[in-house]
């Protein structure tokens, strides 16, 4: 799963100045994008993202979890879209008619809960929380671009199976989002006429591990009833 992400850039230009891509109306984009160390999906916030446009690309913004063109009433679909699993994409209601439909968020990193059980470790990690916290991030790089399909102006993020890094931390489920941080891959992704055996072929892959950087933050960052929109979000807990 991928529920909880960060994003670290001080305004939307900076997402334009790193990728050298346009910004699609940039100015509006500037005014809704914030700086953000803990962003929950369950709030359905606006995230940037790389989708095509007239044969190139652009970054937009669009609200995480795809509402299908079917729903008629926004407010009364209860279905949790912020994810599209690789397995169930192209045969799930919610998501088969967007396949087509790709683009790439754009995070800083993201979070994932580590089950301390299955790692044999006394639980809970702490009164605030269960499960350990972890930010994965780009171990060298500001940003990671995340596979995902959209409509309208929603979007899922796609999630995969884990890689070896994450299978350690995303223990419980073993999965993990979609990273297509390979210039090659991200045009193949968002330019090329993919067919769905090319697409689910895409959908398996993970970067190298040795690119990621992985480590245990604050507890707090899966409890919807604790504010860990802090500095401290995105550092190694210090005290574990």
């Amino acid at each position: 799963m991928c529920y909880h992400i960060a994003l670290l850039a001080d305004q939307f230009d900076d997402f334009v100045d790193y990728f050298d891509i346009p910004g699609y109306n940039k100015d509006y984009h500037a005014e809704i994008y914030q700086k953000t160390y803990h962003v929950n999906g369950f709030t359905k916030p606006y995230i940037p993202v790389i989708r095509p446009r007239d044969g190139s690309v652009v970054i937009d913004c669009f609200r995480w979890g795809l509402i299908p063109h079917w729903v008629s009433d926004t407010k009364r679909f209860k279905a949790n879209t912020l994810n599209a699993r690789n397995d169930e994409l192209f045969d799930k209601p919610s998501y088969r008619s967007y396949w087509r439909n790709r683009c790439l968020v754009i995070v800083s990193g993201f979070f994932e809960p580590r089950d301390r059980k299955l790692a044999g470790l006394p639980e809970p990690a702490s009164k605030l929380q269960k499960t350990e916290s972890w930010f994965i991030k780009h171990a060298t790089e500001p940003f990671l671009t995340l596979g995902g399909i959209y409509c309208n102006d929603t979007v899922a993020i796609i999630t995969t199976d884990a890689s070896p890094l994450l299978e350690q931390i995303h223990n419980d489920g073993k999965r993990m989002p979609l990273i297509l941080n390979n210039e090659d891959l991200r045009d193949r992704w968002l330019l090329g006429d993919l067919d769905q055996k090319e697409m689910a072929r895409l959908m398996a892959t993970h970067p190298d591990d040795t690119q990621l950087e992985a480590f245990r933050t604050i507890d707090g960052i899966m409890n919807n009833r604790i504010d860990t929109n802090v500095p401290e979000a995105v550092l190694p807990l210090s005290d574990p």
